[in-house]
């Protein structure tokens, strides 16, 4: 069975990796360095650590945006050619094409991580660097796999896509949304509509990762933040919400008909 998973990853693993996404990595490279560097000139103090914090969330956001359209076409094309028809009628399970696009995504996200430890460092530390490519990766891996459940729940692109990009910023904003809630408990009028939007969202807030999860661009103004349980307490949050993100993909696509 590991052999079948891993020719099932290699053959999954081709319609993704190509010349398009090197070519893609050093335009966001050299767009994010022209960036930062306008930004450098602009600023008054602390130019350095702006332009580096500023060129770091251009990569986040660039690459998460990448992994979802990867991921979510990838699956996507397997539907509009039938391809789930015809591995289900070899000796392959279900299971085994759900880690084979697990395999998929942490390669994906390992080849569009490990150049923004090279991009950084040029503007900050070594070691911010390196955390911020950790961290990158493992916020990288969470979005990914959203977008996967996505994908295989609505079966189209642009609802897999916004559907991911709402869940992803729902739980960036998770502690301004949290504190906008409590300043509106002590302003309302205590009201049964007031009390079940307040149940509400922190009902949805509690099973979504919190801001902690994501990569802290807060390091670049002040190193001192960079803890040695920093990336461990992420990789924790992660570890568990990838786990149960698997999780709901196999169920959702055990539940789903093939023509077969």
């Amino acid at each position: 069975m590991a052999g079948q998973t891993i020719s099932l990853f290699r053959y999954l693993l081709l319609g993704v990796v190509n010349r398009r996404l090197a070519i893609l990595i050093v335009i966001l490279w050299v767009l994010s360095s022209l960036v930062a560097g306008f930004v450098s000139e602009l600023a008054i103090i602390n130019s350095e650590n702006m332009s580096a914090a500023l060129q770091a969330d251009f990569l986040r956001y660039s690459l998460v945006l990448v992994v979802l359209l990867l991921v979510t076409s990838n699956v996507a094309e397997d539907y509009q050619s039938k391809q789930f028809e015809r591995l289900l009628t070899m000796p392959i399970s279900r299971w085994q094409y759900i880690i084979a696009q697990l395999l998929v995504i942490l390669t994906i996200v390992t080849l569009l991580s490990l150049p923004v430890a090279g991009m950084l460092s040029w503007a900050t530390s070594f070691d911010i660097a390196l955390y911020w490519a950790a961290a990158l990766w493992l916020e990288l891996v969470l979005v990914a796999l959203i977008g996967l459940l996505g994908i295989l729940s609505l079966e189209k692109i642009p609802q897999a896509v916004v559907f991911s990009i709402a869940i992803y910023l729902l739980a960036k904003c998770s502690a301004i949304i949290n504190q906008m809630l409590s300043e509106s408990v002590k302003l309302s009028d205590g009201s049964a509509s007031n009390r079940f939007a307040q149940w509400l969202f922190e009902g949805v807030l509690y099973v979504m990762p919190g801001t902690e999860a994501f990569a802290q661009n807060n390091v670049f103004f002040d190193p001192s933040l960079l803890s040695a349980d920093l990336l461990p307490s992420q990789l924790l949050t992660v570890v568990i919400y990838a786990a149960f993100l698997v999780g709901v993909c196999l169920v959702d696509f055990y539940r789903k008909e093939f023509n077969l």
